[in-house]
């Protein structure tokens, strides 16, 4: 499991709010920095997640994620509107019903569809709601 910590800017000096995460993915599994423009979506498009596809939205925010090199999602990031989010991995012995949307996966659609935390929550229930979650997350090792 990751370990996050979060300052809202009314507990720090500056005012500023930090954030800070680790990733706990394997030793030899490397992670993307990378940039993802903002980008308009034509009607009907689809985008692949780690085991399913999804209809895209019109119009996407530019991220910054921090991203398991084989996999779609991000363990976390940031969008251009100052939202920010970090995946913390939760092991349980209940089995997945169905494949569905990784929480990596749930990060990158919510920093690419959302201009604030709480439209990033309402976008991650209502994927949840039509996607489900499940779906291995590990490189080599299977994280069940």
């Amino acid at each position: 499991m990751c370990d996050t910590i979060v300052a809202l800017g009314s507990t720090t000096e500056e005012g500023f709010t930090l954030f800070g995460k680790n990733s706990d993915r394997e030793p030899d599994e490397a992670q993307n920095i990378l940039i993802i423009p903002r980008e308009k979506h034509d009607l009907n498009e689809n985008v692949q997640c780690a085991y399913l596809t999804i209809p895209q939205v019109s119009e996407t925010a530019r991220v910054l994620l921090c991203q398991p090199f084989w996999m779609f999602g991000a363990e976390m990031g940031a969008n251009e509107y100052g939202v920010v989010i970090g995946n913390e991995a939760i092991f349980t012995r209940e089995k997945p019903d169905k494949i569905g949307l990784t929480g990596m996966d749930l990060v990158r659609l919510a920093l690419e569809r959302s201009r604030t935390a709480r439209q990033a929550l309402e976008v991650i229930i209502e994927l949840l709601g039509k996607h489900g979650q499940g779906g291995n997350s590990g490189y080599r090792f299977k994280l069940k």
